[in-house]
C-alpha cells in the first residue's frame, strides 16, 4: 500500500482536540484484552470521558510531555490519523518524575495489572536508575485502523527519535507482539517480556503478552517494512 503523504504537528491543548485524540485511541487500539480486563472492567466504576480529557490537558502542560499528531500533508487542519505521546525523564532517580500516567486509577485490577503492565514498569524504574541515565519514554504511538501500514507511525517516530538522538538519549517503549517489527526497525533492542493469562485472574482464557523494548541513542533505522496494528 502506498505512503501516505502527512505533517507532524503539535496536538492543541483544547478540549475538542483532546476529544479527537482519544477517539484515535479507542478506534486504533480496538478492544485489547490485557487493557480492557485491567482498565474496563463491566460495572467496575472508571474515568469519564471529562476526567480523561483534564489528565491529558494537565500533562500537556508539562514539559516533560510532548504530544504529536499525524494529519495529512494536504489537509493539516483535517483529521487526526495518527498519534505520539513521547516522556522526558530528566531524573531516573525521581520515582514519580519516572511514573508518567501516575499509579493505577480506580477500578483497576491491581493484580492483572502488576503481573502484566506493572513488571514492565517496575523493570524500566530499576534499569534506567541503575545506570544514573535520562530516557525518553514512548508512552503512545497509534494510527488509526484506515490507514495504517501506510508509514504514518514511522513518520511519528522518526520526529520523536531525533530530538532523543540530538539529547544522546535512550528510548523505552512497552508494545504488543504486533508491533514489534516497527520498533525493532527503528532499532529498538526486546529486553524483557510478560505473559499472563486472564483466567488466573478471575477473567477469559486468554494469553497476554507485552514486551519491553530499550533504544540506544543514535540507533539506525533498518528498511524493514512498517508492521504497525
Amino acid at each position: 500500500m502506498a505512503t501516505l503523504p502527512v505533517t507532524v504537528l503539535p496536538i492543541g491543548a483544547k478540549s475538542k482536540e483532546v476529544e479527537e485524540m482519544i477517539e484515535v485511541f479507542k478506534q486504533a487500539f480496538g478492544p485489547d484484552p490485557l487493557m480492557e480486563f485491567c482498565f474496563n472492567r463491566p460495572n467496575v466504576p472508571r474515568m469519564s470521558k471529562e476526567e480523561n480529557v483534564a489528565k491529558h490537558l494537565e500533562r500537556m502542560a508539562s514539559p516533560q510531555f510532548v504530544y504529536r499528531k499525524a494529519v495529512d500533508a494536504e489537509n493539516p487542519n483535517g483529521p487526526i490519523l495518527g498519534v505520539a505521546v513521547w516522556y522526558w525523564v530528566d531524573d531516573p532517580h525521581n520515582s514519580t518524575q519516572n511514573i508518567p500516567w501516575g499509579d493505577p486509577s480506580l477500578g483497576v485490577h491491581l493484580e492483572c495489572y502488576e503481573a502484566s503492565l506493572g513488571a514492565l514498569r517496575r523493570w524500566r524504574l530499576n534499569h534506567f536508575k541503575e545506570h544514573n541515565q535520562p530516557f525518553i519514554y514512548m508512552g503512545i504511538l497509534t494510527v488509526m485502523p484506515d490507514v495504517q501500514r501506510r508509514g504514518i507511525g514511522s513518520v511519528l517516530l522518526r520526529e520523536g527519535l531525533k530530538e532523543a538522538d540530538r539529547r544522546g538519549l535512550p528510548s523505552f517503549i512497552e508494545a504488543s507482539p504486533a508491533g514489534l517489527g516497527l520498533y525493532k526497525k527503528f532499532g529498538w533492542e526486546e529486553m524483557l517480556k510478560t505473559t499472563v493469562n486472564l483466567k488466573d485472574f478471575g477473567g477469559d482464557d486468554v494469553d497476554c503478552v507485552t514486551v519491553g523494548l530499550v533504544r540506544p541513542a543514535g540507533a539506525k533505522e533498518s528498511p524493514e517494512k512498517e508492521t504497525l496494528h
